[in-house]
């Protein structure tokens, strides 16, 4: 009886979906970026279509590489032998200085659903057991697989603590939802440690970051379209509000005010990496599945805004915005928003020895994969 209470309550939302009409473009966030990039390729996927708009990002995140490709050509050759270590890496360091580095990682959110395994977190939970097997000292941030952005940042601000005061450097590792919690925690706690710990955070490493939030969830947050209404009355009857209120929360960007602009200057050794993903289809497009094709192209139809995304984020989303003045080092992948499976601008594969080409699910082993091939490329200048 309750199963069929439930399938009654579904239909009767599908009817009610299906009487919206597209929502009034101010429920939307995102509407005016803090980036000119991602301002000029909406406007360009809006008047020349996705492709061109692809090659006006791609030279775009060319231009805001503080390494000048070099991270890149790096991180390709580590990528591809994984015995190599380059010999100014951090993994290079003597065993007594690399214990002194603290890896802290802070997952994203779950996209599987509530009764399936939370492959994201397994990956990165990989990435932490390779770094620590590596010699670095880490932490691994139980984040709220589905929490808020400020439930999680306050989270991030407990956890984190003693890797600042019991290690000589920082570096932040942020995955997808991960970077807007870390954004906040950055802007709030993290700007409220004493000025000699806040000097010790080095790097932080945004994989697929959330940036400057996700055209995706705005869509699915804000939409009165029927697929979205659908979603999100389903989510209210089905007892998971909590993934409905994570969606409200990466659909806006999570910069405030003006603390942005305060970064450079409250983290004086911080270098911003970015490991941005664009679609690896010549129309513009992620070739994967990822979210089902049809629901794509009506976000791409109806959503007030659009450009070349991964099939969550806009990749000109992937970077920081204009206000935020801090060193940034830009890696181009190519592929969707579940990164492993994706290439570099040399052909080759993100995580050639644990994901085979046209197989979408993700491997745990491939977090560590990743995380070896970054400390085995990444320069100990970026240690000052």
């Amino acid at each position: 009886m309750r199963k069929f209470c439930h399938i009654v309550t579904f239909l009767g939302l599908c009817l009610l979906g299906s009487c919206s009409t597209q929502g009034n473009i101010s429920r939307f966030t995102s509407g005016v970026p803090d980036c000119a990039l991602l301002t000029e390729v909406r406007t360009i996927t809006r008047e020349q279509g996705l492709a061109d708009a692809k090659e006006r990002v791609i030279a775009g995140l060319q231009e805001r590489d503080g390494s000048s490709g070099a991270l890149t050509k790096r991180v390709e050759r580590t990528t591809a032998n994984p015995k190599l270590v380059l010999p100014d890496s951090l993994a290079a360091l003597p065993s007594s200085r690399r214990e002194r580095i603290a890896l802290v990682i802070i997952p994203g959110t779950k996209v599987a659903g509530r009764h399936r395994p939370d492959r994201t977190r397994e990956c990165l939970r990989g990435a932490a057991t390779v770094a620590r097997e590596m010699g670095f000292s880490t932490w691994f941030v139980d984040t709220e697989a589905r929490g808020e952005v400020d439930e999680n940042a306050a989270k991030i601000a407990v956890q984190v603590r003693g890797a600042f005061f019991q290690t000589d450097r920082v570096i932040l590792v942020m995955l997808s939802k991960g970077a807007h919690d870390v954004i906040r925690y950055l802007q709030e706690d993290g700007l409220a440690l004493p000025a000699e710990q806040r000097r010790k955070l080095v790097v932080a490493l945004s994989l697929a970051g959330t940036v400057q939030g996700s055209v995706v969830a705005d869509w699915m947050a804000h939409s009165s379209r029927p697929f979205p209404v659908l979603t999100r009355q389903w989510l209210r009857v089905s007892g998971q509000k909590s993934a409905l209120d994570m969606l409200e929360s990466i659909s806006r960007s999570p910069w405030r005010g003006d603390l942005p602009m305060r970064l450079d200057s409250g983290f004086p050794h911080l270098t911003w990496i970015g490991i941005a993903m664009v679609p690896d289809g010549a129309d513009g497009r992620i070739t994967e599945r990822l979210w089902l094709p049809p629901v794509r192209r009506e976000i791409e139809r109806t959503a007030p805004w659009y450009s070349p995304n991964d099939g969550l984020v806009e990749s000109a989303a992937e970077i920081l915005p204009d206000s935020v003045k801090l060193p940034e080092w830009v890696v181009i992948g190519y592929g969707s928003h579940a990164m492993p499976n994706g290439s570099y601008s040399d052909g080759s594969r993100i995580a050639p020895q644990t994901t085979r080409p046209g197989v979408e699910k993700l491997r745990p082993e491939s977090g560590g994969e990743i995380m070896s091939a970054y400390l085995r490329a990444l320069p100990t200048s970026l240690l000052h």
